[in-house]
């Protein structure tokens, strides 16, 4: 036995220094303890819920915890399964993660009851696993590795991957609250914090405000590396490396590597949750924060480990699928007498020449033979609107189309990234469509991934690949060409020829800004056709909206000729809670005008308009000479800014567009062309007025959905400034 000595005082949390040994080898003798607790059953717990879970209140308590340590994945998404199948997985799990609440709430205790009671005592250090001989008066003689060791036999069933997120879940149980109480009195929440740690009976939490801070700061940062840890050892418990691992591969690193990664993760959140404890009490000592940092360093470099092993698994496929992916583009480049050799290529899983649809019914491949089809590549983010449109397209083919044409969905997701989860959201997506699908994505060959997303620029949004019955591949502006012109748009789609579309579309027309695929569109259309005026105005400042709409009623109310005026909310782009919200006001009648209900129309419209405008940026060679280029561009900018816009339309091709301001402004000076509105018509007063208060155009900006690869860097500018737009891009977490 070794004997060491330390000075220790109530909650003065000392990590031996045999501990920081272990954290180097694989050999150690506390590593062999790890290995041989770890006696796995088979059960598989899919531990993205409680993943999702941790993060979304660990983001509550301080965003700094999870911000980054995603990657290219993103912020924490919003559930992808209902939350009953959440809570009858969480269910199964409660009793286990209370055992290890358990363990950790004794460990400190312990502790805080005077575990350690001298300041100069004599530790007995002896091989970790056996009975502890501690020479100060210790309940039960409890230390780190000891509770780390006990949690590992509670979770000795489980994958490593679940003994780590099972840990910190037991830890989020026992000490989240405590942890969002004191990061809140440091985030502008004092009044609040303090009140919940009266209710708790703590002392005033604003005290040694210094120390504490620090204190704190130390923990996140720490979390933090936690948290990309173990997202890191759930990835890599995912991926199957025991299939290419040989006895000196990388591979066989990793999985030996694992384990002590787990053992790092779970001494962290033992001393974090000693830490948070003493933070209540005031506990005070250099050491703490020495112990903090150093573990975050160890934790650091750990992580460094984790993701060489994903790179080196990463690059082991890209190099496997290499002749493979090269063969296929041979097989798709050759000429074709029919589409079969390329759909199956692309389609066939594992031998399986079948595709399913949303009610389990199969088809074989070779009923695609002779028909056009539409490949539509995408990930699982598909939205219910992109759906329905493209589903209501579909189906007028089906039943009235002179170019009939059957879809089939191929879900492109990072195979090993494939869980549960994504299954359950694939089922969901298929069960919305009236197409077929490629039946197991997480089996789509890794050669067909890598085509699409690098020939096809599969990224965030979706794509449409049209391919003829003679295997020839059409247009891929194919989704725009038919948010446009809707099925009529298929003769130019198939064979290639979208610069149609333009060929007799000179002029910016009401006809063209809403086109007849919508019944909502139509209405609109046929008032116009009526000789009703017709004001589409959008935005999301509910104020901006009642002032507007109350200024023109008014303004109209009082026009001496009979003109009809109409006033229809289109909406905001990206903006559903708030168009939601304001939509319910206007049915209430607490607003005066008409809206769309259906929250597929609005975005439609505003899907429709990007569309416009990506086809016009390949084709225009210049914006500034071009009236559709123009309107299209102001318009959507307007929709960018701040406030609202307004479009007052008299048939088909007498428009007159203002910003919210100009608007409002206009309708409340009605007074001063009220005379030329009775003498010449609404229109012809409102439109000139509306120019001369709108002839400097303030500078304004444009937000396109996801990452079109035809946006050129310069190109855009919006009617009044002589200014290019400069391409940039946004990062945000969510559309609303």
């Amino acid at each position: 036995m070794a004997s060491i000595s330390m000075h220790a005082t109530a909650m003065k949390q000392v990590i031996p220094n045999e501990i920081w040994v272990s954290l180097q080898s694989e050999d150690s003798s506390t590593m062999k303890l790890v290995r041989a607790s770890h006696a796995p059953d088979g059960r598989k717990v899919d531990v993205k819920p409680i993943l999702r879970i941790i993060d979304n209140i660990l983001l509550r308590a301080s965003p700094a915890i999870v911000e980054g340590i995603y990657e290219d994945k993103g912020f924490p998404e919003e559930d992808m399964i209902g939350r009953s199948d959440v809570d009858a997985k969480l269910k199964t799990l409660a009793s286990i993660i209370k055992k290890v609440s358990s363990e950790l709430f004794s460990y400190n205790n312990l502790a805080l009851s005077g575990t350690f009671k001298s300041n100069n005592v004599n530790q007995t250090i002896i091989p970790y696993g056996a009975t502890m001989d501690c020479k100060c008066s210790c309940s039960g003689g409890r230390d780190v590795h000891t509770t780390i060791m006990m949690i590992l036999d509670t979770l000795s069933s489980y994958s490593w991957d679940a003994k780590v997120v099972l840990t910190v879940a037991a830890f989020i149980v026992n000490y989240g609250h405590e942890f969002l109480l004191f990061t809140s009195s440091e985030a502008n929440n004092s009044a609040i914090a303090q009140s919940i740690a009266s209710l708790k009976q703590l002392r005033d939490i604003t005290d040694h405000a210094k120390f504490s801070k620090a204190k704190i700061d130390a923990i996140i940062e720490l979390l933090k590396v936690i948290m990309a840890v173990t997202r890191y050892i759930v990835e890599l418990h995912n991926l199957p490396l025991e299939s290419i691992a040989t006895d000196e591969s990388p591979m066989s690193k990793a999985i030996a590597f694992i384990p002590r990664a787990a053992y790092w993760t779970m001494l962290s959140v033992v001393v974090c949750a000693s830490y948070i404890a003493s933070l209540s009490r005031h506990e005070e000592s250099t050491t703490e924060l020495l112990d903090l940092s150093r573990l975050a360093s160890e934790g650091s470099k750990v992580q460094v480990i984790l993701r060489s092993y994903r790179t080196i698994y990463k690059e082991y496929e890209d190099e496997k699928s290499k002749p493979a992916y090269w063969d296929l583009v041979k097989t798709i480049s050759s000429t074709h007498s029919n589409n079969m050799t390329i759909l199956k290529t692309l389609l066939v899983v594992d031998g399986k020449q079948h595709l399913v649809g949303h009610t389990n019914k199969r088809i074989h491949i070779e009923e695609l033979r002779e028909m056009n089809v539409f490949l539509l590549v995408s990930g699982l983010d598909l939205s219910k609107e992109e759906i329905d449109v493209l589903g209501k397209l579909y189906q007028e083919a089906k039943t009235k189309g002179e170019i009939q044409y059957e879809v089939v969905w191929i879900p492109v997701v990072e195979t090993i990234a494939w869980d549960q989860e994504k299954q359950q959201k694939f089922e969901q997506l298929l069960a919305l469509m009236p197409w077929y699908a490629v039946p197991a994505p997480s089996k789509i060959k890794a050669e067909v991934v890598k085509y699409v997303k690098t020939e096809w620029k599969v990224e965030k949004n979706m794509v449409l690949v049209p391919l003829d019955t003679q295997g020839k591949f059409g247009s891929l502006n194919a989704i725009d060409m038919l948010l446009i012109r809707g099925n009529k748009a298929l003769s130019s789609i198939f064979s290639e020829k979208e610069e149609s579309l333009w060929e007799t579309q000179k002029t910016w027309t009401l006809e063209l800004l809403l086109g007849g695929i919508d019944n909502n569109f139509s209405l609109v259309l046929d008032w116009t056709k009526q000789g009703t005026m017709v004001c589409l105005y959008g935005g999301e400042d509910i104020e901006w909206i009642r002032e507007f709409t109350s200024a023109t009623e008014n303004a109209v109310r009082n026009i001496s000729s009979a003109t009809r005026m109409e006033l229809v909310y289109v909406g905001k782009k990206n903006a559903i809670k708030e168009v939601e919200n304001i939509n319910s006001k206007i049915n209430d009648g607490e607003i005066l005008s008409r809206y769309w209900s259906d929250l597929t129309s609005i975005w439609f419209f505003w899907t429709r308009l990007e569309s416009m405008l990506y086809l016009k940026m390949q084709q225009c060679r210049n914006s500034r000479n071009d009236l559709i280029m123009q309107e299209l561009t102001t318009l959507l900018s307007y929709d960018g800014s701040d406030r609202g816009w307004a479009l007052f339309c008299k048939g088909s091709s007498e428009m007159a567009l203002a910003r919210g301001d100009v608007a409002l402004k206009s309708m409340k000076e009605f007074g001063e062309w009220r005379k030329s509105a009775d003498e010449n018509g609404l229109f012809p007063a409102l439109s000139s007025h509306i120019r001369k208060s709108q002839k400097k155009q303030r500078c304004s900006r444009i937000i396109l959905s996801g990452d079109r690869q035809e946006i050129p860097n310069k190109k855009l500018s919006s009617d009044g400034c002589e200014c290019s737009m400069e391409k940039c891009f946004v990062y945000r977490c969510c559309a609303d």
